[in-house]
């Protein structure tokens, strides 16, 4: 027996990998937007940091049975958003079994614990990456087209989606996958943009690759809106949409950072090429615009000059 989530009116939302970069931005626009906010995953988050994002209640613990049971109590969730799971190619390279189990074993657990719990009108949200799609040349993706992952990140990530068609189609859960693409913006301590302003700030101007990537550049508050409006609207049983909004090369969007960061460095690249990076990785959204009504606001020179002012007033603390 499936029973009716007696919370609706509380609009109660579980955000896994709440501390995270996404996470935190998602916490924060589902509480702006009525919703009460239990967080789980790992950081040392105080009351004061934690409150500051919108949660109402923070687990520093794994994302497992007991934990998500020990984090909700009684009361149920309308809506997961998980967005805990691997982060960056090279760590899945590194140590590929705790990549998986970040990104496959953590999905299992939050469709495993809504499975369990019978209780009827919970949507779990799974942020996925466009590294499912590899590197299928001079294109962009849409959400029917092949998943050619090239990285164990990429795989993994595709893993993680098939258990969550497989607990849609076979017990009855409500999920959406949203395959973010470049994520950028306000606290990202990590990946190209933050390596390029702690260089250009060290007077060098020296990167990986060819600068001919292409990429799709989407700023955080418009990747947690999606998150959210999945989150929130009715959909089919399982959904899958594109996140993505500005094409623009790793050559252009470093140029504009150096300029910005009013340094006379130019980016250089050492031309080498690694199997994990495809050179372009780009999407079509026209899924998430007709059934989300969901339309990126950030453009990437707002984008880019917001992320720059805050490295130079937080990014070194």
């Amino acid at each position: 027996m499936v029973f009716e989530n007696s919370n609706a009116l509380n609009k109660i939302a579980v955000v896994t990998g709440a501390a995270g970069f996404i996470g935190r931005a998602v916490c924060k626009k589902m509480a702006a937007t009525g919703w009460t906010v239990y967080g789980i995953g790992h950081g040392d988050w105080q009351p004061s940091e934690f409150q500051q994002f919108g949660v109402t209640k923070w687990l520093n613990a794994d994302v497992s049975l007991e934990n998500l049971q020990l984090l909700v109590g009684d009361q149920y969730p309308l809506s997961i958003v998980h967005c805990a799971g691997g982060g960056a190619v090279s760590a899945s390279y590194s140590d590929p079994y705790k990549d998986f189990e970040r990104t496959v074993t953590s999905t299992a657990m939050v469709l495993e614990f809504v499975r369990l719990s019978k209780v009827g009108g919970v949507r779990v949200v799974v942020a996925s990456s466009a590294a499912v799609y590899g590197d299928q040349g001079d294109v962009d993706f849409f959400e029917s087209s092949p998943r050619m992952p090239i990285s164990p990140y990429g795989f993994h990530k595709m893993a993680s989606e098939n258990i969550c068609e497989s607990y849609s189609k076979y017990f009855g859960l409500s999920v959406s996958v949203v395959r973010l693409f470049s994520v950028y913006g306000d606290g990202l301590r990590k990946q190209l943009l933050w390596d390029a302003l702690n260089k250009f700030s060290a007077g060098r101007c020296d990167f990986f690759g060819t600068g001919n990537e292409l990429r799709d550049w989407i700023h955080v508050d418009d990747a947690a809106d999606l998150l959210c409006k999945a989150a929130a609207l009715q959909q089919e049983s399982f959904a899958v949409y594109n996140g993505g909004n500005v094409h623009a090369t790793t050559n252009e969007v470093l140029t504009i950072l150096a300029q910005m960061k009013n340094s006379s460095l130019f980016p250089k690249f050492n031309n080498e090429v690694h199997t994990g990076n495809p050179k372009r990785l780009t999407s079509n959204c026209s899924t998430a615009h007709e059934k989300l009504d969901w339309y990126p606001t950030v453009n990437l020179q707002d984008g880019l000059s917001r992320y720059v002012g805050w490295h130079n007033s937080e990014g070194k603390r």
